[in-house]
C-alpha cells in the first residue's frame, strides 16, 4: 500500500480487504482497552463492520472517505438490557496510508470544543481519522453476523434517527471475522 500525506476532505482511493484487515487490528487493540474494564465480554464479539461513508466508498468507490467508520457487535450477557459503552467513541489514527490525511474545514466547526478537537487531529494524525463504536445485541455469541446486523439495522422502522437507521443510510460491510471480510451486510442501493 503507498503511502500519501496529502490532505484532502474526501479520498476516492478505493478500499480493498487490506484496509479491512488493518481497520481489523485497530477495532481489536480499541477492544483489548475495553475488556479491561468489562472482562466479561471477552468471548461475545459477533461482528465488526465498516459503515456509513466509509462503507458505502466500498461499495460505489465514488463517495469517497473522510472518516472510517468501525463498529464492533458484542452479544449481551444474559440478564443485561442495555449495553454499557454504547455512548462511547473513540477516535484514533488509521497512520500513513494511500487514503491519505483528512482535511478539515475549521471554519464550518459548530463549537470552539469541536474545533479544538478538529486541530489536535490535524495536528497529531498521519492518516484518516478512525471512529470506533461499539455495540451490544441481543443474541447469541455464535450468531450469524449478517443476520443479527440486519436485525439490529431494521430497528430504523421504529426508530428513524437511532444508530441503526443512521447506518442504513450507507454501507455496512463485515471487517470481522476474518474468513467473512468485505461481505456486504447492508446496501443502501438495493435494501432500503
Amino acid at each position: 500500500m503507498a503511502t500519501t500525506a496529502a490532505r484532502s476532505a474526501r479520498s476516492k482511493v478505493p478500499l480493498t480487504k487490506r484496509h479491512l484487515a488493518r481497520l481489523s487490528k485497530i477495532a481489536a487493540a480499541d477492544r483489548e482497552v475495553f475488556y479491561e474494564r468489562r472482562p466479561e465480554y471477552r468471548g461475545r464479539l459477533v461482528a465488526v463492520v465498516l459503515a456509513q461513508g466509509g462503507g458505502l466508498h466500498y461499495l460505489d468507490r465514488r463517495n469517497g472517505v473522510k472518516d472510517l467508520d468501525v463498529w464492533s457487535f458484542f452479544a449481551l450477557p444474559p440478564g443485561e438490557d442495555r449495553f454499557p459503552a454504547d455512548r462511547r467513541t473513540r477516535h484514533v489514527d488509521f497512520g500513513p496510508s494511500d487514503l491519505g490525511r483528512q482535511r478539515y474545514d475549521f471554519a464550518k466547526a459548530r463549537s470552539p470544543r469541536q474545533l479544538a478537537q478538529w486541530q489536535k487531529w490535524h495536528q497529531e494524525h498521519e492518516g484518516r481519522r478512525v471512529d470506533l463504536m461499539m455495540r451490544g445485541l441481543h443474541c447469541k455469541p455464535n450468531a450469524d453476523p449478517t443476520d443479527v446486523i440486519r436485525d439490529w439495522l431494521d430497528q430504523r422502522i421504529r426508530k428513524p434517527r437511532s444508530s441503526p437507521g443512521h447506518l442504513r443510510e450507507a454501507g455496512v460491510i463485515l471487517i470481522d471475522p476474518p474468513d467473512r471480510r468485505g461481505e456486504v451486510i447492508w446496501d443502501p442501493r438495493v435494501d432500503d
